[in-house]
């Protein structure tokens, strides 16, 4: 348990108004991004429900990601599920960095 101690990191960040501290493995660096993220969505949900209460804000900004969240694992299923899909996405993307993709439209 002493080893999980040393490696955690800790840091004091202001998230829509309140203080908090955070304490997690992750660098600071990454937590401080992931705080800064979190803050940037609640924000942007206080202004298009300006009269909401903070924990109503809250919880649609909890919603929200969570939405993402499962979209993302789904997306990333269905190509763990077709190596075929996942073959062809290689190569798409190797011909845009090659930039051959614009010469064959």
């Amino acid at each position: 348990m002493a080893d999980s101690a040393q490696n955690s990191h800790k840091i004091t960040k202001q998230i829509f108004g309140e203080t908090y501290t955070i304490v997690g493995e992750a660098s600071s660096g990454y937590i401080s991004e992931v705080a800064d993220f979190v803050e940037t969505r609640l924000l942007e949900l206080g202004k298009v429900l300006p009269n909401a209460s903070k924990t109503k804000i809250a919880v649609l900004c909890a919603l929200n990601l969570a939405d993402e969240l499962f979209q993302m694992r789904d997306v990333t299923a269905k190509v763990n599920e077709n190596p075929e899909l996942e073959e062809r996405t290689k190569k798409i993307i190797s011909l845009l960095e090659e930039g051959i993709i614009g010469d064959h439209f």
